[in-house]
């Protein structure tokens, strides 16, 4: 008897959309407060958007943190912070008195973990993922060594794409992209932070939108049998 395994990979379908002669698009821009972290359980920061275009409003940003340990409130370990940090972070020491240690997430070339954002402004959302949301540590006595007042006070950054599907209202079959800045600011590791981001923009259009249609095979192996 032969035995045959047959594995079906995941297929996509990319839909794009034309561009018509009525063709729109919108520029938005936000500033943002709010709390949470990457250390904290779930990792998610949420809060109001006090400023831009957007504003006012409400964000979510939520980083996909399923495989990381939880810290053990039994050890005086920190071991969410040992695991992000040996995973993530990389030391850069290439110019003399401006060290630093910079995480990406997700890191590249990988996808994950997934990071989603949300913006609602007037009942209306405009939504997606980070490409990169990046962290900075400044090493500011170039010792190698991330201390608590370095921890106290992070570079935040990134770039974000916007989904036609994840989209509602006045954003409802828009695309698009763009950038933000700001800090992270606290003083316990386990305990929330305060996000601010002190600038950001996107540039929505609802042309040229790609769309991923999946299959109810997607991700599925199937085995298939035949003598």
């Amino acid at each position: 008897m032969l035995k045959r395994l047959i594995k079906v990979l995941p297929v996509m379908l990319i839909l794009v959309y034309p561009v018509w002669g009525n063709a729109a698009i919108i520029q938005e821009s936000f500033q943002l407060s709010g709390f949470g972290g990457y250390l904290i359980t779930p990792a998610v920061f949420d809060g109001a958007i006090f400023g831009g275009t957007l504003a006012p409003g409400t964000f979510i940003i939520d980083i996909d943190d399923v495989i990381w340990p939880v810290d053990d409130p039994g050890t005086p370990e920190n071991e969410r912070w040992d695991y992000v940090f040996a995973n993530y972070f990389v030391y850069d020491n290439s110019v003399p008195g401006a060290e630093k240690w910079t995480a990406y997430f997700p890191p590249l070339p990988v996808q994950l973990p997934v990071v989603t954002w949300s913006f609602s402004h007037n009942g209306d959302r405009v939504a997606g993922i980070f490409q990169s949301l990046i962290v900075t540590i400044a090493d500011s006595d170039s010792d190698g060594v991330v201390d608590q007042d370095e921890m106290n006070i992070q570079a935040i950054s990134g770039n974000l794409v916007s989904h036609i599907e994840q989209s509602t209202g006045e954003y409802s079959g828009f695309c698009g992209g763009g950038s933000c800045n700001g800090t992270i600011e606290g003083y316990e590791l386990t305990q929330p932070y305060v996000m601010t981001i002190s600038g950001g923009s996107l540039i929505l259009r609802d042309y040229s939108c790609p769309v991923a249609t999946e299959y109810t095979s997607w991700g599925a192996v199937k085995e298939i049998y035949s003598e």
